[in-house]
C-alpha cells in the first residue's frame, strides 16, 4: 500500500512540474498568442482631412508619408560614442504625422506635425520641446499646423513659403552640384565634423550611409 501511495505521489509531482514548465513556455512563447485585429483606416478623420490638404499643396514633385517613425527621419551621429542607444531610445518610440520627401530622389525636405488638444497636455508639450529642439540641432525643418476643420493661410503660410522659396533655392544650388556616380542624384554639402580636415566642405551622397561618394567642392 505504502509502495502505492508513493507511486501516486511521484506521478502527481510530474505532472504539476510538466504543467508548470509548459505554462511558463507558453509565456515566453511570443507566438502563443496573437490577439490582434485590422485598424480600420490608416489616418484618423482629422488626419485624412489635412492630409488631401497637403496633396494640394505641394504638387507632384513631393511625396507624402504619413505617420513614419523619428528614428526612419532623425539618426544619431557617426561621432556620437557614449549614451548612444540611450539617444536612439528617446527617438525610437517617437513619431510624426507626416514627412515630405523628394518624390524622384526620396530626399527628406521637412516634417510637419497636425497640432490637435492633446498636444496641450503637459507630457505632449515635453515631446514637442523635445522634437523642436532634435529636429532644429538636425537642420531638418518641423512645422507645427493647428488642426482645424478648415486651413488657411495663416495656418499654412510658413510651409508654403517654404516649399516655394527654400526649395526652389534648394534646386538652383542643385543644379550646380555635380551627381552622384552611383545613384544618380544631385550631391549636397557636407562638412567633416572631426579628424585633421575638421571644418572643410565637400559634396557627398544624399543616401549617406548607403552611399559613400564624394566629390571635392570646388
Amino acid at each position: 500500500m505504502e509502495k502505492y501511495w508513493l507511486t501516486a505521489v511521484i506521478i502527481l509531482l510530474l505532472v504539476i512540474a510538466f504543467y508548470a514548465v509548459s505554462r511558463k513556455f507558453r509565456r515566453a512563447n511570443p507566438w502563443g498568442k496573437t490577439p490582434y485585429e485590422r485598424q480600420e483606416y490608416f489616418l484618423s478623420p482629422a488626419e485624412k482631412q489635412f492630409y488631401d490638404v497637403l496633396l494640394e499643396l505641394v504638387g507632384e514633385e513631393i511625396t507624402i508619408c504619413p505617420k513614419p517613425s523619428v528614428r526612419e527621419v532623425l539618426r544619431v551621429r557617426d561621432d556620437v560614442k557614449r549614451d548612444r542607444l540611450k539617444y536612439f531610445n528617446w527617438i525610437s518610440q517617437k513619431h510624426v504625422d507626416f514627412v515630405l520627401c523628394d518624390r524622384e530622389t526620396m530626399q527628406i525636405l521637412c516634417a510637419v506635425e497636425l497640432d490637435d488638444r492633446t498636444h496641450e497636455r503637459s507630457d505632449r508639450r515635453q515631446r514637442d520641446a523635445f522634437l523642436d529642439k532634435a529636429f532644429a540641432k538636425a537642420g531638418l525643418p518641423l512645422f507645427h499646423i493647428p488642426c482645424k476643420q478648415n486651413y488657411g493661410a495663416e495656418e499654412l503660410n510658413p510651409l508654403y513659403r517654404f516649399l516655394c522659396q527654400d526649395l526652389l533655392e534648394l534646386s538652383e544650388e542643385e543644379e550646380d552640384a555635380p551627381r552622384c556616380p552611383d545613384c544618380g542624384v544631385p550631391m549636397v554639402v557636407r562638412t567633416v565634423s572631426q579628424g585633421p580636415r575638421k571644418g572643410q566642405q565637400f559634396y557627398g551622397c544624399p543616401n549617406f550611409p548607403r552611399c559613400r561618394r564624394t566629390r571635392p567642392l570646388q
